[in-house]
């Protein structure tokens, strides 16, 4: 961190925005929360930067959200995943329903921003499962809501167990549903839906996540952490001992580092900008890489316009309805094999 902010303030750069999370940082007992915390404000230049915590409703304690208030953090991302006590129990995590809703209202009274994440896709739930999970965090009125798929781990005890056969996981095609039917209940409580996974209050979205959706530069921290900063794409070495070797030696712990070419860059920024529902502008296209989108992807856009997948209109071009659920075909056509 040190390291990195040194390289931020020696170029004039601002930190817009910091995220701190994958893994759970509330799981830190409160004098570790403190160091690091204390070391973001003094080695990042934050200034008036969204400063989102990811939280786990068994680990968030009163103590610990006055604490993460009192240096700024002034956007908590809390990890909720279902409302169903047995669901719950077979992702492993450790914490109840009820102490999800408390855990909310805990964060509510410390943070201007809350977000919160519901999974589909989980063993036994059904889409009406869904849209009661989706209705009744809807009634506390998060700011963010994040509504994904579940993606079993290997190494953990639902992989395992779906292996052995004992937990059987959905169909595809009622996964489909059970994210279709979320939307439908998001929008009709008033969420506006910005990302495929993504759902906000006016003003609320995060801009954190829109650093990667519109292909901007971003750095990451810590062991493995990934990064595309001056036109490269690296990440840390996975490796503890390398980690902390490097670092002793006043040097960063890369592992691997890619040159990003123009047009790499030109499709990084298709791919990721369609997953915003309001997809990619022609003219920022234009006024980021002088030239027009629907000439140097004319054939890719006339294949998918043809399946009926995107939508171009005299501004900009994104997914149609039924190229939601088919995202990942979309943003395929647009990667250089």
């Amino acid at each position: 961190m040190a390291l990195r902010g040194a390289e931020l303030k020696a170029g004039g750069h601002v930190v817009e925005t910091l995220y701190i999370g994958g893994g759970t940082p509330t799981v830190l007992e409160e004098a570790q929360l403190e160091y690091l915390l204390l070391a973001c404000r003094r080695h990042l230049p934050l200034n008036d930067a969204e400063w989102t915590v990811e939280a786990n409703p068994g680990t968030i304690t009163a103590q610990k959200a006055k604490l993460l208030a009192s240096y700024g953090v002034n956007r908590i991302s809390l990890g909720i995943q279902d409302i169903n006590d047995c669901r719950l129990a077979l992702l492993g995590r450790t914490h109840t329903a009820a102490q999800a809703r408390q855990a909310f209202f805990l964060c509510r009274e410390h943070f201007p921003t809350v977000s919160v994440d519901i999974m589909t896709g989980l063993p036994k739930q059904s889409a009406e499962d869904v849209e009661e999970a989706v209705s009744e965090v809807c009634r506390w009125q998060p700011d963010h809501i994040s509504l994904y798929g579940l993606k079993v781990e290997e190494g953990t005890e639902l992989a395992s167990l779906v292996e052995k056969g004992k937990v059987e996981l959905p169909a595809e095609e009622d996964v489909l549903s059970m994210m279709l039917a979320g939307k439908d209940r998001l929008l009709s409580h008033g969420y506006e839906h910005y990302e495929i996974a993504n759902f906000a209050r006016p003003g609320k979205v995060c801009r954190h996540n829109l650093t990667y959706w519109q292909n901007r530069p971003y750095l990451g921290l810590g062991l493995g952490a990934h990064s595309f900063w001056q036109d490269k794409r690296f990440h840390n070495t996975v490796h503890w001992q390398g980690y902390r070797q490097g670092l002793e030696q006043n040097s960063l712990p890369l592992q691997e580092e890619t040159f990003v070419t123009r047009r790499q860059m030109m499709e990084d920024t298709m791919m990721l900008g369609l997953r915003l529902m309001q997809g990619v502008y022609f003219a920022e296209f234009q006024a980021r890489f002088a030239c027009d989108l629907r000439q140097v992807f004319a054939k890719e856009i006339a294949l998918l316009k043809k399946q009926g997948l995107i939508v171009c209109d005299a501004e900009r071009i994104y997914l149609s309805s039924s190229g939601y659920p088919l995202a990942n075909i979309v943003f395929a056509q647009f990667l250089t094999v």
